[in-house]
């Protein structure tokens, strides 16, 4: 129900001048539960969008909480209210959200109100009025809330141990002319020597003066004109800086967020790898030289050296008496030197990396390998027997050369009176269950083991792995003829070829040597 005013022309004066009085301003009769409104500012009715009429003479929970909406808030009012009519003091309310439809679009919008409601005492000395006092501080809380979020956001990216940067768009006369920082994370904030705070609100070109002539400013632009997300690598060496980042631009509203990988260290490590790979190459290169020069270059005098051997026997064999036993002795040096020579050449040629690779017929390379031997296998009365062999993908000739080695042991380190025995098996095996020993360069699910056995002299088992390395033997040279190579080139081939190599074997009882391929 509608309660109107009434008193002197004092009080009539008195809310004319709380109508006129700048500030939010009720007046409200202390006639608890109602407070009935008989006064309101100017400025009142202009924040809430109503007219004096709509409020004066209405109790404020009917006109305001009516609806239902805001309950919460209108319990803290009444609360305040009923402690003003107990005390007869001032009550604040330092917040009080609620929502009201925006005066301009009717749309309902959260607002928070700072309320103070303060008592008027009559010349009776009892309470006469409650002036309702409000100060819209929406403004104030959102800044704080905005601060607490950002002071959040940047908690939580820089926990990001890559580089992270917001950047807002800067225009001079309509052109795009550079970015200012919005938000860095620490990461990022470190290429500048700095912290987030110090970067932010600063244009980038500020800090790094280079970066505008780099793709790290002209694929933002794009970005941020196109809405067009990109990912790029960038070699950032400008600004004092030498930085090799993949760089992620997307636009989000009216900014761009700019996500980088630092692979710095990564690339960094490639070049060192990259320089010494060429060093190795350029050493590679000259030790060819060396072993070409040595094996090609020296073979002359050793010929010649053969040669005027040969004369020396045939012409003047019976003047040098005796001497002719230490000729012979220089001219076997001097042949074993020759052969030397030529197994470091074989073995400084292979490669470790096949060029060409081809599919390979082990069948006819051990075919060709055996024929190149038939001499020897007649002459030992070799009884060979092969396996169907498979292909594999590699190179002919280098595969030859391991075949023919492996051959040319086993008939060489023949048991005293017992004919050679030589079997060629396969079997195809899976990677888990290679030998601790074979490291192979290609790695596949299955492997072919191509077994070369013999029933020769055979050797301790403790030098399996010593066999396979350059000039070792575990025979005297007067025993056995070879250089130590033979087996050294076995292992490099096989290594060529993605895969390893083998050997068991007792005293006595013959030897094995396991070579295994990669099934492309």
């Amino acid at each position: 129900m509608r309660i109107l005013p009434t008193g002197s022309d004092d009080l009539a004066l008195n809310f004319l001048l709380i109508n006129a009085m700048p500030g939010k301003h009720l007046v409200l009769l202390p006639n608890a539960p109602t407070f009935t409104i008989t006064a309101v500012s100017d400025d009142y009715l202009a924040a809430l969008g109503v007219r004096r009429e709509q409020l004066v003479g209405y109790g404020v929970f009917e006109v305001f909480f009516g609806d239902g909406r805001n309950q919460a808030t209108a319990l803290q009012l009444m609360d305040s209210l009923s402690q003003v009519i107990a005390t007869q003091q001032t009550h604040t309310l330092t917040q009080q959200p609620h929502q009201w439809p925006n005066p301009h679009t009717g749309v309902l919008e959260w607002r928070v109100w700072r309320l103070v409601n303060k008592p008027v005492m009559g010349n009776d000395g009892q309470l006469a009025f409650i002036i309702n006092t409000v100060e819209d501080v929406t403004s104030e809380v959102q800044l704080v809330e905005v601060a607490q979020a950002n002071r959040y956001l940047q908690a939580v990216i820089d926990l990001f141990k890559e580089p992270l940067q917001v950047l807002q768009p800067v225009y001079e006369q309509g052109k795009l002319i550079d970015f200012r920082f919005k938000f860095t994370n620490q990461a990022y904030a470190a290429y500048a020597q700095a912290t987030p705070e110090h970067l932010q609100g600063k244009r980038v070109s500020e800090v790094f003066p280079g970066y505008v002539d780099t793709d790290s400013f002209i694929k933002a632009v794009d970005t941020y004109q196109t809405g067009e997300p990109l990912t790029f690598e960038i070699h950032y060496d400008k600004d004092g800086l030498d930085l090799y980042n993949v760089m992620s631009t997307t636009k989000l509203d009216e900014e761009v967020v700019i996500h980088f990988t630092d692979f710095t260290r990564l690339r960094q490590l490639q070049l060192q790898l990259e320089n010494k790979i060429e060093e190795l190459k350029h050493s590679n290169e000259n030790l060819q030289q060396f072993a070409y020069i040595a094996s090609h270059d020296l073979q002359e005098p050793l010929r010649k050296i053969q040669q005027f051997g040969d004369l020396l026997l045939k012409q003047y064999a019976d003047q040098l008496g005796e001497g002719t036993h230490y000729l012979r002795r220089m001219q076997t040096a001097a042949a074993r030197m020759s052969t030397l020579m030529r197994d470091l050449l074989s073995f400084s040629r292979l490669s470790t990396q096949l060029e060409n690779r081809v599919f390979v017929s082990l069948t006819e390379v051990v075919e060709s390998a055996l024929s190149d031997l038939d001499l020897v296998i007649s002459e030992t009365g070799a009884q060979v027997s092969v396996e169907p062999l498979p292909t594999v993908e590699g190179d002919a000739s280098q595969l030859g050369q391991l075949f023919q080695n492996l051959f040319s042991n086993a008939l060489k380190f023949r048991r005293s009176g017992t004919a050679p025995v030589i079997g060629v098996s396969v079997q195809r095996i899976a990677a888990l269950n290679l030998p601790a020993g074979v490291k192979p360069s290609r790695a596949v699910a299955v492997y072919q083991r191509i077994d070369v056995s013999d029933n020769g002299i055979g050797f301790d088992e403790k030098y399996a792995e010593h066999i396979f390395e350059v000039f070792q033997r575990l025979h005297g040279k007067n025993d056995y003829a070879g250089t130590g190579v033979g087996l050294a080139i076995c292992q490099k081939v096989a290594a060529s070829h993605g895969g390893g190599i083998t050997a068991s074997s007792q005293p006595g009882q013959g030897a094995t040597f396991s070579v295994y391929f990669p099934v492309s």
